[in-house]
């Protein structure tokens, strides 16, 4: 840290020393350490050093980590973290001493115009991947001296043979919260000596010679990797995420019920599925002054199944999303074809079988997939939805293209009225459900207007009686409880016209059904600059997009009236566009600098 800084207090010297803790590798392997350096000196010369044979990569090798230029990426993400980020030192040099507790002297070693690299491999066993990371200084022999010579030294020097690398530990033999050494031109650093000797190596040998990365922040993953690890841990991770049943909810004979399909569980799915269908995939994060973008790119293995999937892919400009009304704070936009909907409605009827817990008779099975498929090929390929907190309470509203409006009117009806059915009834019972259709009339607003209204009630079960979970501690039937603030019944109200589908429910769904189907004309998305660039930025490749802007949502909550700046979050998937292979698939995560900044805020995290 600079000496003219200003001193800090306690408190906000435990806040930033949990935050370089916390960050260390966070900034390594994504935030990375850099050097701005002083513009009134000149830096030495980097010595210059004999070339290192390159090696193999080690078993298990998950990521290659590449930062080209550290000075560039650490300003970009000190600017973007803001707020107690900017207490921590503005150089790479004072900011790595800082991190690895090593003497001040030894930042002005540190070159942050060339690249920081590292890597991360399996660990044998599961758990936290081995990594380690190196930065490149200027004279190596010179840092060294710096460490072990003179009275006030803190380390002493141990030279692994195998590995050549010079391990710098404490001369009082006490623990560290990093191990540090030295290879080459690079000062090296990892969880553990265990870690640095056996992928620091790898790091120093090979990695600076690689072909370098344009982005601020790169990860190379290989192969095998995304067909092993990675898709394992990934799949576990989703697993303590998926959507589950209800507490309490049993089916037939005791067991656990399957829990209702969503069109999440789907999505996760597909995108694991392919995922380890890559034979390359590359994750990027740079940051300008309005957001930080992460990127993943993926290269198709030839002839697979995951090849196949992304080839059917059908991609689309997401920028009708904009058309939805402009209170809209969270929204989603699907591109997909009637081939993939015809699939996927299918799988979604047998899920949804499964999911009632008890035999369903044939004619109904048969009836529901009937009425899914027929609303798959009646819908069109688009499909955009949002919701809102309004003051008249939360809104949801639906807008999407029809292929066939014949037949998704029939369809509707038809799935519409499986209600009546026994099976149906009788699930929708338990779940405490009831299910009714008519009409209803908006003053000023042309057009059959349908209405499905939600009603909740005491669960029963399938003869009628109410549930077992429904008997209090003496066996009694106990009324299902209240929710305070929430209406016993919620309409959904749909329109088929020139317009499309239009759809619309919540606490007052007139007012939200108005407000979608008036918003392409009037005040919409599009109004709001954050929210338009955000969007527009995805490009016109795209299969899915979600929207949000946290910071509005927060507001509303809060029952603010001024609902402040917007700082969207939007996360989209697609295939091909600028740069790319028309089936090259990819993902993006861009989130802007004031949520990062309200998030770490609330968070507590600095």
């Amino acid at each position: 840290m600079s000496a003219h800084a200003p001193p800090l207090r306690a408190r906000p010297r435990r806040a930033i020393t949990r935050l370089a803790r916390g960050l260390l590798f966070a900034f390594a392997l994504a935030l990375p350490v850099t050097l701005t350096g002083c513009k009134d000196e000149q830096p030495p010369p980097p010595q210059k050093v004999a070339p290192l044979e390159p090696i193999p990569a080690p078993a298990g090798l998950l990521a290659e980590v590449f930062v080209p230029n550290p000075d560039e990426a650490w300003a970009k993400a000190r600017a973007a973290v803001g707020g107690p980020a900017l207490f921590l030192p503005s150089n790479a040099g004072n900011l790595a001493v800082t991190l690895l507790g090593l003497p001040l002297a030894v930042s002005a070693e540190i070159d942050g115009n060339l690249p920081l690299v590292g890597a991360l491999v399996e660990r044998t066993g599961g758990g936290r991947p081995r990594s380690a990371m190196g930065i490149h200084v200027r004279d190596a022999g010179k840092v060294e001296g710096l460490l072990v010579k003179g009275e006030n030294a803190r380390f002493q020097i141990r030279v692994d043979e195998k590995t050549s690398i010079t391990l710098l530990e404490p001369k009082d033999g006490g623990a560290r919260a990093m191990a540090i050494g030295l290879l080459g031109n690079y000062l090296l650093f990892a969880q553990d000596a265990a870690d640095l000797l056996d992928v620091g190596p790898y790091v120093v040998r090979t990695l600076p010679s690689a072909k370098m990365p344009k982005a601020d922040v790169s990860f190379e993953l290989p192969r095998e990797a995304l067909g092993g690890p990675i898709e394992k841990g990934l799949r576990s991770s989703w697993e303590s995420l998926r959507p589950r049943p209800r507490p309490g909810a049993t089916a037939e004979g005791g067991k656990a019920p399957t829990p209702v399909p969503s069109p999440l569980n789907g999505l996760v799915d597909a995108l694991l599925g392919i995922l380890v269908e890559l034979d390359h995939a590359r994750i990027t994060l740079d940051f300008d002054d309005r957001a930080a973008h992460l990127r993943l790119l993926g290269t198709p293995r030839e002839g697979s199944v995951g090849a196949s999937n992304i080839a059917a892919m059908t991609v689309g400009d997401p920028r009708r999303l904009l058309e939805l009304p402009a209170d809209t704070d969270l929204a989603i936009y699907l591109q997909d074809s009637a081939k993939s909907r015809t699939a996927d409605a299918k799988k979604y009827a047998d899920a949804l079988i499964a999911a009632m817990g008890k035999d369903v008779p044939e004619e109904d099975r048969a009836a529901l997939s009937a009425a899914l498929v027929a609303l798959a090929e009646g819908r069109g390929d688009s499909f955009t939805a949002g919701a809102s907190l309004l003051s008249t309470g939360p809104a949801i509203y639906a807008r999407s293209e029809v292929a066939n409006e014949g037949k998704l009117d029939e369809a509707l009806g038809n799935l519409l009225g499986l209600a009546k059915r026994k099976s149906f009834s009788s699930w929708l019972g338990q779940n405490e459900i009831e299910v009714s259709t008519g009409k209803t009339v908006l003053e000023n607003l042309p057009g059959d207007i349908r209405r499905i209204r939600l009603a909740r009630v005491e669960g029963k079960d399938d003869k009628g009686k109410a549930s077992k979970d429904r008997k209090d501690k003496s066996g009694k039937d106990t009324p299902a409880p209240s929710l305070e603030g929430v209406p016993s019944t919620i309409d959904v109200l749909y329109m088929l016209g020139k317009e499309g589908l239009v759809l619309a429910a919540g606490y007052d769904a007139k007012a939200a059904f108005r407000t979608v189907l008036e918003s392409p004309g009037k005040e919409n998305l599009s109004g709001r600059a954050e929210a338009k660039s955000a969007v527009a930025a995805v490009g016109d490749k795209t299969a899915f997009v979600a929207f949000v802007d946290p910071l509005r949502l927060l507001n509303r909550r809060a029952g603010k009236a001024d609902l402040g700046p917007s700082a969207p979050v939007v996360f989209a998937l697609g295939k091909g566009g600028e740069g790319v292979g028309a089936n090259d698939p990819w993902m993006r995560l861009d989130v802007a600098n004031l949520a990062i900044q309200e998030l770490v805020k609330r968070r507590g995290a600095l």
